[in-house]
Formats: structure tokens, sequence, C-alpha cells
């Protein structure tokens, strides 16, 4: 074989191999048990959640029963009512996360 065909055969097999689509043949995948990881660190962060929210409708409880003493309950039902939506961002989170994985 001369140098001008090795050269055709090289140039050949460049253009080849420059024409194909980057990641055409990827299949990924977690490593390990990185599934069940995410999973337990997932459950982990909603029991600290839950744990949040239970002190915090209880400081909304107790702030309520002040300021109805007080004559004021504007603040106290706007703290209740972000801790509710705080609850429910919390037991949403995890299931939505769990059905992407």
């Amino acid at each position: 074989m001369s140098l001008v065909e090795h050269l055709g055969t090289a140039y050949d097999a460049t253009t080849i191999f420059l024409a194909q689509m980057p990641g055409s043949n990827l299949s990924p995948q977690a490593p390990g048990d990185f599934g069940a990881k995410f999973d337990r660190g997932l459950n982990f962060a909603q029991y600290i959640g839950i744990g949040v929210a239970i002190i915090g409708v209880i400081v909304a409880g107790a702030s309520m029963a002040l300021s109805r003493r007080e004559g004021t309950s504007e603040e106290a039902t706007g703290m209740a009512l972000r801790i509710g939506i705080g609850a429910t961002l919390i037991g949403g989170a995890s299931s939505l996360i769990a059905a992407f994985l």
C-alpha cells in the first residue's frame, strides 16, 4: 500500500469518526446504590421538615393565643398560613422528586 492510500484510509476513518453524533450510543444510569442513598437523604430531610412544621404549629398556636388576648390576630393568622403552605410543600416535595427518579 502506498503512502497516498494510507492517507486516504486515515482521512476516511477520521471523517467517519468526526461525523458521529456525540452521545448517540449512551444509556445513562445512576452509579451503584445512588438511588437508595438519595431516597434515604430525602426521607431524612422530610422528617426534619415535619419536625420543624410541628414546632411551627405550636409556636403559631401560642402566638394566636397571645394575640387574641391583645386583639391583634392578623399576624398570627398570616404565620399559620405560611406554616400550612410550608407543610404542604414538605409533604409534596418528596413524592414529586421520587417520581422523577
